[in-house]
């Protein structure tokens, strides 16, 4: 049997036309020499789709910077379940046409808080004004929209005033991301540990009233969710699947990321490579070596290692690796006091 992810997000470009302080990329105006070809995209494609990965996730950077990204998406989307994660700042409603026409099952577009906030955060004075209209002309084109939140210190002090800034603008999902330091983002920005818990508190009290969130780069919301009730699961062949919004790390485990050149890493916060598919098929990347590592629970170090959720939520192995540079170390952001799980 094939091992593959559930989901697989590809870099398109690092070109992007906004600054924001936290971007995982380190985006820069143009377009970088090295990025995949439209026809190594498609033999991408191709591999994904042969490798029964459910989700691909066209991002960036900006995606829509590329001249040929309305046929990579229609390509895409003929094969498998594609979705489109622009910065939002190239769209208007003939844009939004073109990427339902396209075939994008969904597009998510970010929103960090109110104006001031947000625009700060994207280093883009209208940041705000152009991330609404960008929603609001996928709405009218009938594309199904996903709202991603970076929680940071930004902005961790305004969940109230997040919450009421993103439900008007409708989306089908709000996705709450816990900031991890890599890219241009610093330690500086990172939540404290009483702020995760805060946050993953606040998450589980929306899904309680119907609220269609969930977290990423958040594992021990597992353990939270659990608390609340909702029994965690194991990984199946494929990786994490999310319970009520909730999710172990997927890093290398459910997830995998590939860069613009084409460079295979487990999640893109976590830069460590794995190879590169313009040397090897996908399916050999993700099937052993770094991956491989990653799925077994018993290499994790720390409390991570004895704790009783080990197998369910595994630590962020991102935020491991930025602090420790050992990307199996316990996670710091976790506070759990730890319950050592039986051999």
């Amino acid at each position: 049997m094939i091992l593959s992810p559930h989901v697989v997000v590809w870099e398109s470009t690092k070109a992007c036309d906004f600054a924001c302080r936290h971007c995982r990329a380190d985006a820069i105006p143009h377009r970088l020499p090295g990025e995949l070809s439209t026809e190594e995209a498609m033999g991408l494609i191709d591999q994904l789709a042969e490798n029964d990965v459910k989700l691909f996730v066209i991002s960036g950077g900006d995606a829509l910077k590329r001249n040929d990204i309305f046929k990579l998406i229609e390509y895409s989307a003929s094969r498998l379940r594609t979705a489109l994660s622009p910065s939002g700042s190239r769209i208007d409603r003939a844009v939004a046409e073109s990427i339902r026409s396209a075939g994008a099952s969904a597009v998510s577009i970010s929103v960090d808080g109110p104006q001031h906030v947000h625009d700060e955060f994207r280093g883009v004075d209208g940041a705000f004004s152009i991330a609404s209209a960008a929603v609001y002309a996928l709405h009218e084109a009938g594309v199904p929209v996903q709202i991603n939140s970076t929680l940071s210190s930004y902005n961790i002090n305004l969940l109230t005033e997040l919450k009421e800034t993103v439900l008007p603008l409708g989306p089908g999902f709000w996705d709450l991301f816990m900031i991890v330091p890599t890219g241009r983002a610093t330690a500086a920005m990172a939540l404290t540990q009483e702020q995760a818990n805060a946050a993953m508190k606040a998450a589980v009290a929306w899904r309680a009233e119907g609220l269609q969130v969930r977290m990423t780069c958040a594992p021990y919301l597992i353990r939270v969710m659990s608390d609340a009730g909702v029994k965690p699961q194991k990984p199946d062949e494929k990786g994490r699947k999310s319970v009520n919004g909730a999710r172990g790390c997927m890093a290398g485990n459910g997830y995998s990321f590939i860069s613009y050149d084409g460079t295979v890493y487990p999640c893109g916060f976590l830069p460590m490579r794995a190879g590169s598919i313009r040397k090897n098929s996908f399916a050999d990347i993700y099937g052993g070596g770094l991956f491989a590592g990653l799925r077994d629970s018993s290499l994790l170090g720390g409390k991570c290692g004895i704790c009783n959720f080990r197998t369910v939520c595994g630590g962020c192995r991102a935020r491991a690796y930025a602090y420790t540079g050992d990307l199996m170390a316990e996670d710091p952001l976790c506070d759990y006091n730890v319950q050592r799980m039986s051999a």
